[in-house]
């Protein structure tokens, strides 16, 4: 997120203009929340203090607005701020009969009908930084971006476009400005309907999602992966407080590299979530419907395809993982929360070996002299191999992995916490350390090959020590401004014993939206 570079000045002003000038109607509350988007922090302090008993299903995103609590209020302070800050959010679709203090209408939002709605929103969003040693740069997903959404009943369009910095974006598309590196680029479209009772929707196209109780990323499905190409359905039965998901997508259309996941999610009771869910990575020249339907174990599946055809097995090979979470709000502002991943189980005499990885933490929120304060650790660890197969069903999706961003034979812990004294004022502090060996993930285990002790590191192991401490302005729906300054050492860079790399980094993300 940041400013443009070597934009022209023209089109910058005419985005300024276009931000300062807009209509005010309701919009479509049909829209998702992105997920990534800063409003999911404070819907996770919602849950974590122990005031957001309607969310559903927040270890499965992204959630729709219609989904999200409107009505609740609060005396704790640090529960009103996150509160004031989320009715500011939701107001853009929903209706209030009193006017919310910082929510700021969309560019365009205008009723056509009882239920047909159009909106359009344009803004500047990206992230700069000037570090040590090398010339300053923006962050991918830099520059300016315009979102679309139309609304016919339960119906819903939208598209998600952006001229910005992307990540070797000129090997496939052309610059949009002369003596620039902005293409024109999208992480989300698609087209999706919602149920009248808010039992079931379907989606259909590009998006991001994020399985599980992680928060900087979880082990199965994760935000940090590259947006995914494919459909998903969900459905809750609200009388069991139980939602349901199943998602299948294609990752390379010319080889047939497909992905289908699926996921159950229970809450026996407001402070317990419990998921289980499973992912398949298979080829096939279209999709496959037992694994698009989601309704048995992928493995079950694999059986039955090869039962009709005894002589296809290495055709039809699956690479299955499965996973289990849960997310325990042990007391009002305090909750723990655990994933457990299985890729692979050694349970005879065979030459196979564990696959494993989990990811434990603990968070709260809270409030000193009326000003709310929020905490976070995170500890992941990742075992060789995970997400990788010999037979070439690795778990990415354009080079990057579909679960946990730091890929196999790693380690992470990471320490967050936030202070706002203010609705419109936040102080931010994040520090980590990250081992990873060179057992990555293009480094499969073949069956045969000497057993290894997956849980050492291979070779050297590189370690990566960081912090960052910033101030964030945020003081209307579609103003969102912060700086920070941080400090990177790496040990045995690029696995290289002695290696040292130093780095002290300053930042400048902003995200101005109408």
């Amino acid at each position: 997120m940041v400013i443009l570079r070597r934009a022209p000045l023209p089109s910058v002003v005419g985005i300024v203009v276009l931000l300062l000038g807009a209509s005010s109607a309701r919009a479509t509350p049909l829209d998702f929340v992105p997920v990534g988007d800063p409003l999911e922090d404070e819907l996770r302090a919602l849950e974590i203090a122990g005031h957001s008993p309607t969310l559903p299903h927040f270890g499965m995103r992204p959630l729709q607005i219609v989904e999200l609590p409107d009505d609740l209020d609060s005396q704790d302070p640090a529960v009103a701020l996150t509160l004031a800050r989320v009715r500011r959010a939701v107001a853009r679709d929903r209706f209030f009969a009193v006017p919310v203090p910082g929510s700021t209408p969309r560019l365009v939002q205008q009723a056509l009908g009882e239920d047909q709605r159009f909106e359009i929103s344009v803004g500047l969003e990206g992230r700069g930084t000037a570090a040590q040693a090398r010339d300053p740069f923006l962050h991918p997903g830099s520059g300016v971006h315009m979102r679309f959404a139309a609304q016919s009943g339960g119906w819903l369009g939208y598209s998600h476009v952006m001229i910005a910095e992307v990540e070797d974006g000129l090997q496939y598309a052309e610059a949009v400005f002369p003596n620039s590196e902005l293409v024109l680029h999208s992480e989300e479209a698609y087209l999706a309907y919602h149920g009248d009772s808010s039992s079931w929707a379907v989606q259909l196209g590009r998006s991001r999602w994020h399985w599980g109780p992680g928060y900087e990323g979880t082990l199965l499905l994760s935000r940090t992966s590259a947006p995914l190409d494919g459909g998903a359905a969900r459905f809750r039965i609200a009388a069991l407080r139980a939602d349901a998901m199943v998602f299948s997508s294609t990752l390379k259309t010319r080889a047939g590299e497909r992905l289908a996941a699926h996921r159950l999610e229970w809450q026996p009771w407001d402070p317990l979530r419990i998921g289980i869910h499973e992912a398949v990575r298979y080829q096939s020249s279209a999709p496959e419907p037992l694994y698009v339907i989601g309704l048995l174990p992928y493995t079950v599946v694999q059986n039955l395809l090869v039962q009709q055809e005894p002589d296809s097995f290495d055709v039809l090979r699956n690479n299955v993982i499965a996973g289990l979470d849960v997310a325990w709000r042990i007391a009002h502002g305090t909750r723990v929360y655990g994933e457990l991943l299985i890729d692979d189980l050694r349970t005879d005499n065979s030459t196979a070996v564990n696959k494993i990885a989990w990811q434990l933490g603990l968070e709260g929120v809270g409030t000193i002299r009326e000003q709310r304060l929020t905490w976070g650790v995170e500890y992941t660890r990742l075992s060789r191999f995970v997400y990788t197969s010999f037979f070439g069903h690795t778990f990415e999706a354009l080079d990057q992995p579909i679960g946990f961003p730091t890929g196999p034979d790693a380690r992470r812990v990471t320490a967050r916490g936030t202070w706002d004294p203010a609705v419109d004022w936040q102080v931010f502090a994040r520090a980590a350390r990250t081992d990873i060996g060179e057992s990555g993930i293009d480094v499969p285990y073949v069956p045969g090959s000497p057993s290894v002790p997956t849980l050492e590191f291979a070779g050297v192991v590189e370690q990566a020590h960081e912090g960052e401490i910033g101030l964030r302005w945020w003081p209307a729906t579609g103003i969102d401004v912060a700086v920070s300054v941080g400090y990177e050492r790496i040990e045995q860079a690029g696995h290289v014993p002695g290696a040292t790399q130093d780095e002290t980094r300053a930042s400048l993300s902003l995200r101005l939206i109408r």
